[in-house]
């Protein structure tokens, strides 16, 4: 390092005892930073991360964050007492992330939250509860399980498309030696040991398959009447669902039962009027496809009668109350967030009873059996009550932090004329900062093509606009995303251009003796090709290169998938850099650290020529991939695969 370079920041971590912060973090998130639990967003960095990282640059730091998604960088630095501006397109993160900073009283919030409660009682004994009973409230329906049903086109039988035979194990006990099986052919489900040889319906008699084997390999199904084999695309129009199981609490202890007459009758209720948002059809999308290529083309679709009456009601008994507009918002954005748990698209744990949300796995999936969560009931996932809960953590958690209410913003209005705290919502190829503001410039730009942020966004959008979280006049420009989507053109090239324009407004916003902290990765090695291609046309050189744990591998969406659990950490300066000068803060230790950080050097060193307009043929994607073989000293790696451009598909040419 030159005399007159100023120290990395990335060089004052301890690595090893942050990773070690990081992996115990990232198993029980909500507990370290409940904030996060206040709005679903996708893929948020550590917590202790970013503190970290904050709490190495110097005091009083300025700090900006111009892809703050769900909100890490913001929620960290306003603990600390940093000035932050935080600046996202999508509507539904900057308006968690200010409602997360919003400081309200937690007392008057706890208060409001249990008299929305008290309000809807009425509905959760109606909607839920076991009627037959009167006014015992003890017994209550949690979990309804619905099948997708269609008919066979070849001989009209009707189908049930249970993804698997088995649908749940008895219980959490451990040794639970029983399960609950269903049968795609008649539909019925039994009840039978989790270990019988030849499992058989108790209605049909018919062979109950494997419950390991899928029963619609390829979204195919094969009808199983007499004397028809025909296999038929089980995911289209045509379609319809039937409540099969119920998940019944009695008297404190939850429980597995069929559905009588009278519980049919309440889960198939009809749906209330709607509002325009809901009622409005779903856009076609990379991810939404997957919805419209069910059919369900209306956000409404993805809910049963009883949830929509649930949630709708929910909202009416909201505004019912009298509340100070901040209290308001908190819980409509409690409101808005159980969105997420949608009866016929939300997934079942088999082995571990319990639901997931819609957007399981980074992805919507519609898999022919759906948990409609009880959403009034007070035990359970994703609930109101709970959701209240979180949020009065959060409050209180918040109510230590020293720094201010930052202002809430869109990107079109004027530019700010002094450091003040801010939330913005818009692109940030334009950013409402003055010139050479800002000291720390921390952030995670959009991992290619990984997570289609705007479109999981949208359901949320719509919701918090159907209750008025979010003015209806709100609209978001899929085509400012960088995120490559074939389905409405947004290229490898495009999203390039879009971060390369973004960071070069960073810039503009930077000191000149400011750095620029981001963590990055992914397998596709054209996305490391655009990175470094953004950094360098916008004027950064990488000054220092560091490897972090970042996810927990036993995430839904990680299990069983060789993906990454570490995150690549950049540290760039808007001033030249030479190549012998960049600081390695961690030496590798395992082979994802050893790809992360060859494909660091790699970038460093195409961004460093670019900055300095050096670069010719040695940018082109060819030469990028054969330098990052070159840093990585092995034939091939296990987790960055650089294909031949002709092998990709659109969204990466």
């Amino acid at each position: 390092m030159s005399s007159g370079q100023q120290k990395s920041l990335l060089e004052a971590i301890d690595w090893t005892t942050l990773d070690i912060r990081v992996s115990r973090q990232q198993r029980n998130r909500e507990v370290h930073a409940p904030a996060i639990s206040l709005f679903r967003w996708w893929a948020r960095r550590p917590h202790a991360l970013i503190g970290e990282i904050l709490d190495a640059a110097p005091p009083g730091s300025r700090i900006s964050d111009p892809f703050s998604g769900g909100g890490t960088v913001a929620i960290e630095a306003a603990q600390r007492g940093l000035g932050i501006y935080a600046q996202d397109l999508h509507p539904w993160a900057t308006t968690g992330l200010a409602t997360a900073l919003d400081r309200v009283d937690a007392r008057e919030l706890a208060r409001a939250g249990e008299a929305w409660s008290a309000a809807l009682e009425h509905e959760r004994r109606r909607l839920y509860g076991d009627n037959r009973l009167g006014a015992d409230v003890s017994t209550e329906t949690l979990t309804t399980f619905w099948v997708r049903t269609a008919n066979c086109p070849a001989c009209d039988t009707l189908a049930h498309l249970y993804p698997y035979s088995l649908i749940s194990i008895a219980s959490r006990r451990s040794g639970e030696t029983h399960g609950y099986f269903g049968c795609n052919a008649c539909g019925a489900i039994t009840r039978s040991s989790l270990n019988a040889h030849a499992r058989r319906c108790s209605d049909c008699r018919r062979r109950l398959p494997d419950p390991g084997r899928s029963q619609i390999p390829g979204g195919l199904f094969t009808c199983r009447a007499a004397n028809c084999r025909r296999a038929f695309r089980a995911f289209g129009s045509g379609y319809s669902w039937r409540p099969v199981l119920l998940q019944r609490l009695r008297d404190g202890q939850a429980q597995f039962e069929l559905p009588t007459v009278e519980d049919l009758d309440l889960a198939q209720l009809d749906p209330p009027e709607l509002p325009a948002p809901l009622a409005a059809e779903i856009p076609p999308g990379l991810e939404t496809r997957r919805l419209r290529g069910a059919g369900i083309t209306r956000w409404a679709d993805l809910y049963p009668g009883r949830q929509l009456c649930a949630m709708l009601n929910a909202a009416a008994a909201l505004e019912e109350l009298e509340l100070d507009e901040a209290i308001r918002a908190r819980l409509r954005l409690v409101l808005a967030g159980a969105s997420e748990m949608a009866g016929y698209a939300s997934r079942w744990d088999r082995y571990y009873p319990k639901a997931f949300e819609l957007t399981a796995n980074h992805r919507f999936s519609v898999t022919g059996l759906a948990a409609e969560v009880n959403l009034l009931a007070t035990r359970g996932r994703g609930t109101l009550p709970r959701r209240i809960a979180q949020t009065v953590r959060a409050a209180q958690w918040a109510q230590g932090f020293p720094s201010s209410v930052p202002r809430k913003l869109r990107a079109s209005a004027p530019r700010l004329a002094a450091c003040e705290d801010a939330v913005v919502q818009g692109s940030s190829t334009r950013q409402l900062l003055p010139d050479s503001s800002i000291d720390l410039v921390l952030t995670d730009p959009p991992y290619f093509d990984d997570v289609q942020y705007a479109e999981l966004g949208s359901m949320f959008l719509v919701w918090a606009q159907a209750i008025g979280l979010i003015p209806k006049s709100v609209h978001v420009d899929l085509r400012s995303e960088a995120v490559p989507n074939t389905v409405r053109g947004v290229t490898g090239e495009r999203y390039r251009h879009i971060l390369t324009a973004v960071l070069r407004e960073t810039r503009r916003t930077l000191r000149p003796s400011g750095r620029m902290v981001l963590t990055f990765h992914n397998t596709d090695g054209h996305a490391w090709w655009a990175l470094a291609r953004a950094l360098g046309n916008a004027g950064f050189h990488v000054s220092a290169l560091a490897v972090a744990h970042a996810e927990n591998e036993t995430d839904h969406s990680k299990r069983g998938r060789r993906a990454f659990s570490h995150d690549l950490v950049l540290e760039c300066r808007p001033q030249p850099v030479a190549e012998a000068e960049i600081v390695i803060a961690a030496s590798p230790k395992d082979p994802q650290a050893r790809e992360l950080l060859a494909a660091g050097r790699t970038v460093a060193q195409l961004a460093g020529r670019l900055a300095d307009g050096r670069a010719t043929r040695a940018s082109s994607y060819r030469t990028f991939s054969r330098s990052y073989r070159q840093h990585l000293g092995e034939p091939a790696g296990t987790y960055i695969h650089f294909a031949a451009p002709r092998t990709k598909t659109a969204a990466h040419r």
